[in-house]
C-alpha cells in the first residue's frame, strides 16, 4: 500500500507515519504524475482526515484507485510515527526527473534501464508505471536506498550495484526498449549506450552543458556537455525531442544549464 501525505511540510517534518510520501494538497494537482500508479492501493493522510478526502477526490478523477482516506488523520493514528524530512529514506527526494514526467508517452513499454540511477527516483517512477526496471549505480548507500523505497512503494526494479565505468556492470547488446541517464556523463558509454537499445527503443537522457561552471558543480568538463553533443551523438536515429536551456530549478531555484534528448533507435 502506498501511504501518501498530503498535509504540509512543516506538518510531515513534525511527525508522520514511516514510509509515507509526501505530496502537499497544494501541489498534488501539479504533481500528480509522482503518484505510483501501479494498481497498489493508496492510503491518503492528513492531519483530522479532511484534507485527504479532498485529495482523494482529485486522485479519483485522475483515475487513480484503489484509494483509502485515514480516518481521524495522523492525529488518530495509533501506530507508529517518525520525524524528519527523509521520507523513504531518500536524502534527495523521490520526485522524478520533469524530463522524463513530460516525455513518458514518447517510451515504449518493456525492459528499462536507468544508468547511474543515484536513490532510483526515475527506475522508481517507470516500475509503478508498468515498466520492467533494472537500475544501476556504483554507491552502495544510493542503491540501498533505492531497494528500500522500491518496496515501500510497491515498485519492483532491479536495482544493481555496479559501475557502468571500470565494467563491473556491462550493458548487454540489443537488451532493452528503454535506456535513460539523468545528471551524468561518461563519453565512453555513448557507444554501449546506443548498442544496448533494441531496434525502436529509445534513449532518454538530459545532463548538465559546459554552461553550468558559471553556477556551480559540475564543473569539471569531463562530466558537461558541448552545445548540441547529443544531437550529434544519437544522429543517425529519430530526435523525439531534444532542447537546451539555462534557467532556475523549479525544485530548488537554483541555476542550471542542462541539455536533454529523447531519440528512438532507428
Amino acid at each position: 500500500m502506498v501511504l501518501l501525505d498530503v498535509r504540509t511540510e512543516v506538518e510531515f517534518n513534525q511527525n508522520h507515519i514511516p514510509g509515507s510520501l509526501l505530496i502537499p494538497l497544494h501541489d498534488l494537482g501539479q504533481r500528480v504524475s509522482e503518484v505510483p500508479n501501479g494498481g497498489q492501493p493508496i492510503a491518503v493522510i492528513c492531519e483530522h482526515g479532511q484534507r485527504s478526502i479532498s485529495a482523494c477526490r482529485l486522485l479519483a478523477e485522475h483515475h487513480l484507485q484503489p484509494l483509502y482516506s485515514l480516518d481521524g488523520g495522523v492525529r488518530a493514528w495509533p501506530g507508529p510515527l517518525t520525524r524528519g524530512n527523509e521520507a523513504n529514506g531518500h536524502r534527495h527526494g523521490i520526485v522524478p526527473s520533469s524530463f522524463l514526467v513530460q516525455n513518458f508517452d514518447l517510451l515504449p513499454k518493456g525492459l528499462a534501464l536507468d544508468i547511474a540511477m543515484g536513490e532510483g527516483r526515475n527506475a522508481i517512477h517507470l516500475a509503478t508505471r508498468g515498466f520492467d526496471v533494472d537500475g544501476v549505480d556504483s554507491s552502495p548507500e544510493a542503491v540501498a536506498r533505492a531497494r528500500a523505497a522500491a518496496r515501500k512503494l510497491g515498485a519492483p526494479i532491479r536495482a544493481i550495484l555496479g559501475s557502468v565505468e571500470d565494467g563491473t556492470h556491462i550493458i548487454p547488446l540489443d537488451a532493452y526498449d528503454v535506456i535513460m541517464v539523468f545528471n551524468y556523463l561518461h563519453r565512453p558509454l555513448f557507444k554501449e549506450i546506443r548498442d544496448g537499445v533494441r531496434r525502436g527503443g529509445v534513449v532518454i537522457y538530459q545532463t548538465f552543458t559546459e554552461e553550468q561552471a558559471l553556477f556551480g558543480r559540475p564543473k569539471n568538463p569531463d562530466h558537461l556537455l558541448r552545445p548540441k553533443e547529443l544531437e550529434d551523438v544519437f544522429h543517425d536515429w529519430e530526435i523525439l525531442r531534444y532542447r537546451e536551456l539555462t534557467g532556475a530549478s523549479r525544485q530548488n531555484g537554483e541555476m542550471r544549464a542542462i541539455a536533454g534528448i529523447v531519440a528512438r533507435k532507428l
